[in-house]
């Protein structure tokens, strides 16, 4: 955040005097940013009403990864100055925050604030505007993961019927009369025997024995036809 290194630099040079607040300039200028938020601690103990420690302590504590405890900071920083000017910078220092964590609705509020002390903010228009970006896409993006979770929801509930038809087929019960699927559907079909009158039988019998007889004399026939012949031609 630039503006958290343009104030350190001009607390250096107003509070000079101040031992433990030049201290706490220079580990932040280092990036020694735990024994910054120490020293500007101390500093506040030997001089509680100066505003600027409290904006310089949540520098510290935000860089050093304290988030929460820098926000309060700044609001008891906001709450020692009546200046618009430093309380948009207290605004926007918590916007800022919440928007690393992405948490786009409650930044939007902070940029406003922010923006209603000092129009002229750039910094705090720029991640207005951004803020709002990443806002509409972080719903756009949940809103697609909630389609794609229903629509896998669906897929599975599709595949679950299908199974539970599967089952179903599978536990019929056999129609005993099915013919199995193994064996040809177009299979000839035997004549079934039909009942007969007593006088068609006999007829058939007659018919019968009447066939043998004429097969008995024409191999009789055939037999005389084929003896060989005992005269002789003088």
């Amino acid at each position: 955040m630039n503006k958290f290194f343009l104030l350190i630099i001009g607390l250096l040079f107003i509070a000079a005097s101040m031992n433990d607040a030049r201290k706490a300039n220079e580990a932040f200028k280092n990036g020694d940013f735990e024994l910054a938020a120490q020293l500007y601690r101390q500093a506040i103990d030997q001089n509680p009403d100066d505003a600027r420690l409290y904006f310089n302590l949540g520098n510290a504590l935000a860089e050093a990864g304290y988030p929460d405890d820098a926000m309060e900071v700044f609001e008891q920083f906001r709450n020692l100055t009546d200046e618009n000017t430093q309380q948009s910078l207290a605004d926007y220092n918590k916007g800022k925050l919440l928007s690393d964590q992405e948490n786009y609705e409650a930044a939007l509020s902070h940029f406003r604030d922010a923006l209603r002390k000092n129009p002229n903010d750039e910094d705090a228009r720029f991640n207005y505007e951004l803020a709002q970006r990443k806002k509409q896409q972080q719903e756009q993006d949940q809103q697609d993961q909630q389609q794609d979770s229903q629509s896998d929801q669906d897929d599975s509930d599709d595949e679950q019927d299908q199974e539970n038809e599967q089952n179903q087929d599978q536990n019929q019960p056999q129609d005993p009369n099915q013919q199995p699927q193994d064996q040809p559907q177009d299979q000839e079909q035997l004549p079934q025997p039909q009942n007969m009158s007593q006088e068609e039988a006999e007829n058939i019998l007659d018919a019968l024995e009447q066939l043998e007889r004429e097969l008995l004399e024409n191999r009789k026939k055939e037999a005389t036809d084929r003896r060989p012949q005992n005269d002789k031609d003088w």
